[in-house]
């Protein structure tokens, strides 16, 4: 029997729409994706583009972006600070760029900094790269922006070798900041950009739209507006963290991981897991919500790793073993 055409479009609209929302699902059940927690060398170019000269290291070949104008001029500075003059360091940054810092033993701080200003001339690069300055007062190290206005055309970039015990606070408008190998008090904001955190020991606290962080042991609070992943990279954690996102929450553990930890979901069905711990997660129903918990060993509360998104997903897998 053929049916009117009228009968066929109803069950194709359902279809389209779901097809609408499987994408957005997908994604949100997806596992964090190992390559954020990968230590790429702390590093960055801070070399001038003019057409026909292509900049960087000789015999590169570099590739330009459709959109990218043709001329590029930088300023590289550099400022050495002591530790027994500045016992602890806040940096802030307006413009777009990147703010890289790695801890040692060193007992100084060392920052290099970039300024990059582009434009379809010579003239408009370098009238963008006057914008961008770094300046020092006290104790706070500043990337400012002269002109105020979100031109992805401007950037000031700052990377730092800063003592691993040293107390930091970065805060950043619409710059990317990682942080690695610190053990000293660490606060970072970065609204509209990602904060990467990598091997810090001590005292977290970040706030940023998207967060990356791995590591064994701290007293950490991660807040994302969007997502927050995280990688154990230990069978136990020492310390606690307290993660909650808008969307997504992310969590790569070792196989055979001992420490208990507690998600908390607005639906069952928002509780995603697919590690070899999951057969011992138990659930119930408190105020409305879901909570999932993993007793672990047994040697701390579940509360002292504490996962939240009350409008996405918490999603744990085991760290896939490289062959």
């Amino acid at each position: 029997m053929r049916l009117p055409s009228s009968v066929v479009l109803v069950p194709l609209a359902v279809v389209f729409a779901c097809s609408a929302w499987d994408g957005p699902r997908k994604y949100d059940q997806a596992p964090a994706d190992e390559f954020l927690f990968d230590r790429r060398p702390l590093t960055f170019e801070c070399a001038d583009r003019l057409p026909g000269r292509s900049g960087g290291h000789p015999g590169e070949v570099r590739l330009r972006a459709g959109n990218e104008p043709p001329y590029a001029l930088t300023r590289s500075e550099e400022l050495h600070l002591s530790r027994s003059d500045m016992p602890a360091l806040t940096i802030t940054s307006d413009p777009a760029g990147r703010i890289a810092v790695g801890g040692n033993e060193r007992g100084d701080w060392s920052i290099r900094f970039c300024a990059r200003g582009e434009g379809k001339s010579q003239a408009e690069a370098y009238q963008q790269l006057q914008d961008i300055s770094m300046t020092h007062l006290g104790g706070v190290v500043s990337i400012n922006n002269a002109s105020r206005s979100m031109n992805p055309y401007t950037t000031g970039s700052l990377l730092m070798a800063a003592p691993a015990d040293a107390p930091m606070i970065i805060h950043a408008s619409y710059a990317p900041v990682e942080v690695r190998d610190m053990s000293g008090p660490l606060r970072v904001t970065a609204s509209h950009g990602r904060a990467t955190i990598l091997d810090t020991t001590g005292q977290v606290d970040a706030d940023a739209f998207v967060v990356d962080f791995a590591g064994s042991q701290g007293r950490v609070t991660l807040t994302a507006e969007a997502e927050i992943n995280l990688k154990m990279t230990a069978t136990k954690f020492d310390g606690t963290i307290l993660a909650s996102a808008q969307r997504p929450v992310r969590m790569l553990v070792p196989v055979g991981f001992l420490t208990s930890f507690q998600a908390v979901v607005n639906r069952p069905q928002d509780f995603v897991c697919r590690a070899d711990v999951c057969s011992k997660v138990k659930a119930e129903k408190t105020t409305g919500l879901y909570v999932f918990t993993y007793a672990g060993d047994g040697s701390a509360s579940p509360e002292r790793v504490h996962l939240r998104s009350e409008q996405a997903t918490v999603v744990i897998d085991n760290i896939r073993r490289k062959n």
